[in-house]
């Protein structure tokens, strides 16, 4: 269990807990003698509702400097809310589960209700606040660090802000749950957050490429296959969910496909996960095991091959630092996937 300064919930610069004593759910309150952070120099706050937030204190968590949590909530309805920001030092990503709201960056004022999820990257200047006849409820995660920023710029959602009507919520909740959890190894704890994160922008990024189709007069089959793959990178994909998708046979998608990309499908699901593996071995301390699981791989001895055949090296020597080799063109063995 961590001592109570190095995880705190409740009040924050004006802000109270849900309850006192309990969390969201029957989760953890703050205690007397608790002490509280010092808030982000360049953000300005004019509210006083309730909150519930969990905060980590600098030094909490390994390799922040990668990969950070500033602090985690819920926020209570209330019409007076609102938080400006300079310059954000943080990727600041919130979920609206009631109510209404307004964001202001970038010279755009966008109207943000219940069901929609926004993104205020770090850098920008950004102005944000509840509605004042119907405020917002909502639950939020304020990201720091190099591979944050790294992620949200290259799914391209840097200046894309709102993503209206993402039944993204349980993933709110399960990184809130885990934030709240207390979990004695705060190097799982920081890898359990950052694939949750990742994930929740992979799902944005499948809904931005999904609005930017609707508005296209015939969306390319390739591509939508393709975009389909990099968003469910973590599941187990298979020939029959892709040709589904663009409502093909089999043989068919599998034509299209490679006449636009010249590779299988197969091949590329193997490449897009063979790039995920080796962020994960250079930014987590997750097992080479737990890499494959959570990649859909049917073993360890498998995914190992595969990692090898592809970047040349096994991943333990990978994750050593070794010299990195070009990834194997040629057809790997056929498996389902």
């Amino acid at each position: 269990m961590m001592e109570k300064a190095d995880h705190i919930e409740g009040e924050y610069a004006g802000r109270t807990e849900a309850e006192p004593g309990k969390g969201p759910g029957g989760g953890l309150g703050t205690g007397s003698g608790t002490r509280y952070r010092k808030p982000f120099e360049a953000e300005h706050r004019e509210h006083t509702g309730r909150e519930y937030i969990v905060t980590f204190l600098p030094g909490q968590l390994p390799d922040e400097g990668l990969f950070g949590i500033e602090m985690a909530g819920i926020t209570y309805p209330d019409g007076r809310y609102s938080i400006a920001r300079e310059k954000s030092g943080v990727n600041c990503l919130e979920y609206v589960i009631r109510g209404e709201g307004w964001i202001e960056t970038g010279g755009r004022v966008c109207h943000a209700r219940q069901g929609d999820v926004y993104l205020l990257a770090s850098g920008t200047k950004h102005r944000y606040y509840a509605d004042e006849k119907n405020p917002w409820e909502k639950i939020w995660m304020n990201i720091t660090g190099s591979l944050s920023d790294t992620l949200v710029e290259c799914y391209g959602l840097k200046r894309r802000v709102l993503f209206e009507n993402c039944p993204l919520y349980p993933l709110f909740q399960e990184f809130l749950r885990v934030c709240e959890s207390r979990d004695s190894d705060r190097g799982r704890l920081a890898e359990r957050t950052m694939l949750l994160f990742h994930e929740i922008l992979l799902k944005l990024r499948e809904r931005e490429m999904a609005r930017q189709q609707d508005g296209a007069a015939s969306p390319d089959p390739a591509l939508l296959i393709r975009e389909y793959i990099d968003a469910h990178i973590y599941e187990n994909i298979t020939v029959r969910d892709l040709a589904e998708t663009v409502s093909l046979s089999t043989s068919q998608m599998t034509r299209v496909f490679g006449k636009a990309f010249g590779q299988t499908p197969y091949e590329y699901v193997l490449g897009r996960k063979t790039d995920t593996a080796c962020l994960l071995l250079r930014n987590t301390a997750l097992s080479v095991k737990e890499i494959a699981y959570r990649l859909g791989f049917s073993d360890e001895h498998y995914f190992c091959n595969v990692f090898k055949k592809r970047v040349g090296m096994t991943p333990g020597r990978y994750r050593m630092g070794g010299e990195t080799g070009g990834c194997e063109k040629s057809p790997v063995k056929k498996e389902r996937f």
